[in-house]
Formats: C-alpha cells, sequence, structure tokens
C-alpha cells in the first residue's frame, strides 16, 4: 500500500512512470536482435512461415469442403424426413375424415391421463 501511495506522489497523474520515463518512448520490442541477423536466416524463416500459413490455409479449405459435404446430406436427410412427416400427416387427415372425431377424443384423454400421472408421480417422489 506504501508503494501505491509514493507512486501517486510521484506522479499525480496516475499514469505508471516505468513506462515513459524508464524505457524511452516505446517499451522494448521482441525485434530487437533481428537487426544483426544475415539475410539468409530471415529468407529462411520467412518461408518456414509462409510454408506453415500453405497448411493451416490447405487444412481449413479441406475442413470446409468436409463440412459443406456433410450439410449437403443433412439437407437432403431433412428433405426426405419432411415427405416421410407429410405423408404420416396425410394418412392422419384421412383416418380424421372417416372415423370423425372418435379418435382424437380418445387420444386426448389418454394425453391428460398421462399428465395427471406424472404430476402424481413426480408430487410422490
Amino acid at each position: 500500500m506504501a508503494t501505491f501511495a509514493s507512486n501517486r506522489q510521484r506522479n499525480p497523474g496516475g499514469f505508471r512512470s516505468e513506462t515513459s520515463e524508464a524505457y524511452g518512448r516505446y517499451p522494448p520490442s521482441g525485434f530487437a536482435g533481428e537487426e544483426e541477423d544475415d539475410p539468409n536466416s530471415k529468407d529462411a524463416r520467412l518461408k518456414g512461415r509462409i510454408s506453415m500459413l500453405k497448411e493451416v490455409s490447405i487444412s481449413i479449405g479441406d475442413e470446409i469442403r468436409d463440412q459443406n459435404q456433410f450439410l449437403g446430406t443433412m439437407g437432403q436427410d431433412m428433405e426426405g424426413m419432411g415427405d416421410r412427416l407429410g405423408a404420416t400427416i396425410k394418412r392422419f387427415h384421412k383416418m380424421w375424415v372417416r372415423q370423425g372425431c372418435g379418435p382424437f377424443f380418445y387420444l386426448t384423454l389418454f394425453a391428460i391421463g398421462v399428465v395427471v400421472f406424472l404430476y402424481i408421480y413426480l408430487k410422490m417422489r
């Protein structure tokens, strides 16, 4: 606590004095020693980075292609499922028209019974 108060007294603006006064205008960069390196090592490092980026971009392209193929097959499956569901609804409608409201009444009564059973079961637990 005492150091914080003493720093504040030395620097009334609230900024840390280490960033501007102790090191100069900017902090030292991580590339300070690269000016003395020979051009061949710089070229080798740059080629290594370029090849790594090329491999990463190729891998990303492969992954995108695989995901697009997967989404295409999934879309086809969903279309088939929609067709089956539509056919089932048509059959249910035909049954409804032929038999009247009797099956619907029994289905509703069954659903209410299931809800009541679950309510009692959960309350007894």
